[in-house]
């Protein structure tokens, strides 16, 4: 059963159990934001792609979220600016008023992230700056036909920002060099930057004392090319059950992912303040689902390794149907390393991922069942209210019999709206046990929006067993609904999907049934939980 991942503290999100009975739903509220997540942070209004700038303020015990933002319309666009918003718990946000702004209306604060210069390295900042909110952003200057790195720093907590006057403090004279990710590194006493040298598939690796002053100390090529890289980062991850860490290094690319559109990849290995050199050659995804892109960890982090991305897809993220806003991030995650299984002989050192929700997360209603063998007369189905549009489900499960029918191997988990027109949509999680695979069908009928073709209906995941029982398979998953957006967790956070879907008009997530057409159990539900939640 997968860890939910409380802030900071960060223990096994307390589990709750029990049955409440149903109630009607009002329909006649207004349904013009029907589909806006709770707990995945949107603007307001406006297009938001990249987060950027991800810190935590200790002193004002604050998350700060910043964000490529077109306040101006629901597509991507200049001039482009860095949103901000803030969170005591990674889940509550309070939006701000614009952090960085170009100087012309056809430029752009285009990616990058912050730091807390502690020590004053960059001479910004006097005594009466607390330690702690020393803010320095390092972003992309988009100007016609050029990509800088500049900087600017913060005297009030990382509202406003005043850029250092002798910006740029990198020019190599491109227009596809981007998307700083800055961070210190002890062993070497200098700040690190990570940047993309988008069409030559480099990441380059800069060193510098002060954040002025850079020296390029070596590039990275590797992984699974695409069109071109983009949203670099570079941070030290701990492996599970030891005192040892490593090195990851993220990058991502668009257009050209293997699924289509963007994704990221990741690659484990060592550095040594100059040189990131992977252990392997071999190509890693963070996410597998068609919804995250531009992942970037979070500076200032006490405890262990967050992160979040852009949940949605360079293919049609400026045609989905919300309004008035478009795109929203993904949960933060708390990411760790762990040896696992690829297949019966071999295993292989990966990214752990499993979401962060505060224990105080309200739960509305909730449904616990344990060791049911499930088949097709013994369904399993919520009697929520279902007002919420926010569900989580946790599940762990056994496969007991491989002799059955051709085509019926598999369990379905149903995620449906309420009744709305005379209709009811869903999509729908499954697991089939002949591939040994999970998967998803978003297709929703008569949803319609342009470049909806690219918008892959079906996705699939390959899993060796989390465990086995007496020679039995054991599989795990833990989902979270959110409006328009679902995110899946595989045996223990070895694999994540995310992906966003598109009910009717007025419909939203109202109910979970879990099915399956098989007449003799095939899978026994060791535990299930499945709770409708709040913000």
């Amino acid at each position: 059963m997968v860890q939910v991942l409380s802030v900071l503290v960060i223990p096994l999100l307390t589990l709750f159990f029990g049955y409440v009975a149903s109630s009607s739903i009002d329909l006649s509220v207004d349904t013009s934001e029907y589909n806006r997540p709770l707990i995945h942070f949107t603007p307001e209004k406006g297009w938001m792609n990249d987060p950027n700038g991800l810190f935590y303020d200790k002193t004002a015990k604050l998350w700060h979220l910043y964000f490529q933002y077109n306040p101006n319309a629901t597509a991507w666009g200049q001039p482009l600016y860095w949103g901000h918003a803030t969170s005591n718990d990674l889940v509550h946000w309070d939006e701000h008023e614009i952090a960085i702004g170009p100087e012309h209306d056809n430029e752009g604060i285009f990616s990058g992230s912050i730091v807390v210069d502690h020590n004053n390295t960059s001479g910004f900042f006097n005594s009466s700056i607390d330690p702690n909110q020393r803010i320095v952003a390092i972003y992309t200057n988009n100007i016609p036909d050029l990509q800088t790195q500049d900087i600017a720093f913060s005297l009030d907590g990382g509202y406003t920002f005043t850029k250092y006057e002798n910006n740029p403090v990198i020019d190599v004279s491109s227009n596809q060099f981007r998307d700083p990710k800055v961070f210190w590194h002890e062993d070497s006493n200098q700040w690190i930057m990570v940047v993309s040298k988008s069409q030559e598939y480099k990441i380059q690796i800069f060193g510098s004392a002060n954040l002025k002053n850079w020296v390029l100390n070596s590039n990275f090529s590797s992984g699974y090319y695409g069109n071109q890289y983009e949203c670099p980062g570079l941070i030290e991850v701990p492996i599970e059950n030891s005192d040892k860490s490593k090195w990851v290094m993220f990058l991502a690319i668009n257009p050209g992912s293997p699924l289509g559109g963007s994704i990221n990849q990741y690659f484990v290995g060592d550095f040594d303040g100059f040189q990131f050199v992977p252990d392997d050659s071999q190509t890693r995804f963070v996410d597998i689902g068609k919804d995250f892109y531009a992942f970037q960890t979070f500076s200032e982090v006490e405890h262990g390794v967050l992160g979040l991305a852009w949940a949605s897809n360079w293919q049609y993220a400026d045609q989905v149907p919300t309004n008035p806003w478009r795109s929203s991030t993904s949960l933060a995650r708390n990411y760790t390393l762990r040896y696992v299984h690829t297949n019966a002989e071999t295993k292989q050192l990966t990214l752990i991922q499993n979401p962060v929700l505060p224990d105080s997360i309200n739960v509305v209603d909730k449904l616990k069942k344990k060791n049911v063998k499930l088949t097709n007369k013994k369904p399993i189905k919520t009697n929520f209210k279902g007002s919420t549009g926010l569900f989580d489900f946790n599940i762990t499960f056994k496969v007991l019999n491989l002799n059955v029918s051709p085509g019926k191997t598999h369990f379905d988990i149903l995620i449906n709206s309420q009744e709305l027109n005379s209709s009811v949509d869903s999509i729908k999680i499954g697991f089939d046990s002949s591939q040994s695979s999970f998967y998803i069908d978003r297709h929703i009928p008569n949803v319609e929006f342009p470049r909806k073709q690219f918008f892959t209906d079906k996705l699939a995941a390959y899993l060796e067993p989390l465990d086995y029982d007496q020679d039995l398979r054991v599989f795990s998953l833990y989902g979270i609904v959110d409006k328009n957006i679902i995110e899946l967790y595989f045996n223990d956070g070895t694999v994540a999907m995310t992906n966003t879907f598109f009910m009717g008009e007025g419909k939203y997530p109202h109910d979970i049934q879990i099915v399956t057409d098989t007449e003799e159990p095939l899978f026994e539900l060791e535990s299930v939980i499945i709770r409708e939640l709040n913000k």
